[in-house]
């Protein structure tokens, strides 16, 4: 048994098909906003981190750092110093082997 359509309705291939493009630009645009919303959050997060670094190498803090002290621990300022004095420290090791090659 067929179905009969209405002159001038559109077929269910044509409905299908319209909705599968307007599903898909649909999330086309919520991926969009999602990219601008952490883009945005990102250049923030990096703003914040990059000044608060710049402002440990600022203070006069010649505190030691305790690492049993939770404090010093979550400090920023404290990761920041303390990747520097790994870098320091691997920096002649690191001239040493591209000496080599």
């Amino acid at each position: 048994m067929a179905l009969m359509q209405a002159p001038g309705s559109p077929s269910p291939g044509q409905t299908c098909a319209l909705i599968l493009i307007f599903t898909v630009l649909l999330q086309a645009l919520c991926v969009a906003v999602t990219y601008v919303y952490f883009t945005n959050e990102l250049k923030q997060m990096q703003d914040k981190y990059s000044k608060s670094g710049i402002a440990c190498f600022l203070k006069d803090d010649d505190s030691s750092w305790d690492a049993s002290d939770d404090e010093s621990m979550i400090n920023p300022c404290w990761h920041v110093k303390w990747q520097l004095r790994q870098f320091v420290r691997k920096a002649p090791r690191m001239k040493k082997l591209w000496a080599r090659k």
